[in-house]
This record gives structure tokens, C-alpha cells and sequence, in this order.
């Protein structure tokens, strides 16, 4: 797919970027795994790296705006795959914790393949 003609914008994307980190953040209370200390803290930490990212890209969600957003996307896809991989490694006695980091992982790589970096050609 051409990145001209993806179908997410970067306002749309930045939005999703926050819903996800949102749901592996309350995910601990919200699918009643918090016991599980270790795993809720894999929660947390995954919540606040995302945001730390979000929070520096040059994008709508940005508020310091020093890493491009080539930067970013590089970042997100490559890091799903610790999202899905250390909890069913580590966390496994965790209830639904593997499953809902599988999620959140799945959502960030296909968010990230699914977004423009720029608005699409003008129709001649």
C-alpha cells in the first residue's frame, strides 16, 4: 500500500496511539489482573514508554516535538513484538494480561502500517 493512499492520518493515529496505551494502562483493574504485581507493572511501564514517545514526536499527540515521525513509526514497528512476546514468556499465570498486551501490540503495528505520514495527492 502507498503511504500517499494509507488510510489513517496522523491525528487519527496519534488518537489511537493514546487509546491504546489508555487500555494497557487500566487493563490491570479493567481485566482483573492487578494482583499480578509484576504484570501490572509491565503495564505501567509499557503505558508510560509509549507516552514518553508520543509525547517527544513531531505529530499531533506531541507536545515537545524533537523525534520525526519516521523515528516514531521505526520505534512502533519494531517494539510490538516485546509487547507480545515478554508476557507470554514472563506473565502467563497473569489471567488475560498475554492477551491484552497481544492486543495493544496488534494495534500499534497495524496502526503504524495503516497511517500517512502526509495528506494524499491531490486528484488531477
Amino acid at each position: 500500500m502507498s503511504q500517499a493512499y494509507a488510510p489513517i492520518s496522523l491525528r487519527t493515529h496519534a488518537l489511537l496511539d493514546a487509546v491504546l496505551l489508555g487500555f494497557i494502562l487500566v487493563a490491570p483493574w479493567l481485566l482483573g489482573y492487578s494482583q499480578h504485581v509484576a504484570a501490572t507493572q509491565w503495564s505501567v511501564a509499557l503505558f508510560f514508554i509509549g507516552m514518553g514517545l508520543n509525547v517527544v514526536t513531531d505529530y499531533p499527540l506531541g507536545l515537545v516535538r524533537k523525534l520525526p515521525m519516521k523515528f516514531h513509526k521505526m520505534v512502533e514497528m519494531t517494539s510490538p513484538g516485546l509487547f507480545i512476546a515478554i508476557p507470554w514468556l514472563f506473565f502467563r499465570d497473569a489471567g488475560a494480561m498475554p492477551w491484552a498486551a497481544t492486543a495493544v501490540g496488534a494495534g500499534v503495528l497495524l496502526n503504524t502500517l495503516f497511517t500517512r505520514e502526509v495528506a494524499p495527492p491531490a486528484e488531477a
